[in-house]
């Protein structure tokens, strides 16, 4: 295979894109304060190409089955705490982005908090892979199907909030709710595979989670929707 079709390989999962839109998203909400100090956007920028030096240390790892072959360690988790580690001591121990991201949180309105999750609608394509046998039901259950509705009631609350219908704890209410559906996803992904959770022996088995591009969900996607809803949850715990 030539280099120039490997690396359109690489890049031509559509995961990698959601990661992608999702990064440029937050950055969005993060960079639209107006007249920001050149030190906040300094900081942005750095957060910013640090999750897209992550994102390509994933891809790399995982082409070379680094995740598969470390189930045991519980893997598919590492992401999960890099990503929200780095952020918070970014966001919580720098004073200039602490107060930058208090700011953005509370200018950001509700409808774009609630309008990223709509993205979580792509999780059908994990019962997908299911029908086609590539993905065990307890995963499903326990994941797709969780995030799935979850993507729906986005477009629901969106629609209510832009109306003025919700109310401050409802929609904490809900930002927490979404953080406890990648619960399920979580959990169950190490259920039939060697680790510490393996309950289920038979086939199919969730290692295609630990492959690329799959294991993007867990190590890039999931901890951006998990900021998303951090900042959200700033705004209302702040106003």
């Amino acid at each position: 295979m030539t280099t120039a079709r490997t690396t359109y390989e690489r890049l031509r999962p559509l995961i990698i894109w959601l990661g992608l839109t999702e990064l440029a998203w937050i950055a969005y909400w993060l960079l639209s304060i107006d007249h920001a100090a050149p030190q906040y956007v300094g900081v942005i920028l750095f957060w910013v190409v640090s999750m897209l030096v992550w994102m390509g240390a994933v891809i790399l790892l995982g082409k070379r089955g680094f995740f598969l072959q470390r189930t045991r360690y519980l893997s598919n988790l590492v992401g999960i705490a890099i990503v929200l580690t780095f952020a918070v001591l970014l966001f919580g121990v720098v004073p200039v982005a602490r107060e930058g991201l208090v700011l953005v949180a509370r200018n950001t309105p509700d409808v774009q908090l609630i309008s990223i999750h709509i993205l979580r609608l792509l999780a059908i394509g994990t019962v997908i892979k299911y029908l086609h046998g590539e993905l065990p039901l307890h995963f499903v259950i326990l994941g797709s199907l969780p995030d799935l509705f979850f993507g729906i009631s986005a477009v629901v609350v969106m629609a209510l909030a832009a109306n003025g219908s919700v109310g401050q704890n409802f929609l904490v209410a809900w930002h927490l709710l979404g953080f406890s559906v990648f619960g399920g996803a979580g959990i169950s992904m190490f259920f039939s595979v060697p680790s510490p959770l393996h309950i289920f022996h038979s086939k199919p088995d969730t290692s295609i989670v630990f492959q690329f591009p799959m294991l993007l969900a867990p190590n890039f996607t999931v901890p951006l929707f998990m900021l998303a809803h951090a900042i959200a949850l700033v705004k209302l715990f702040t106003i």
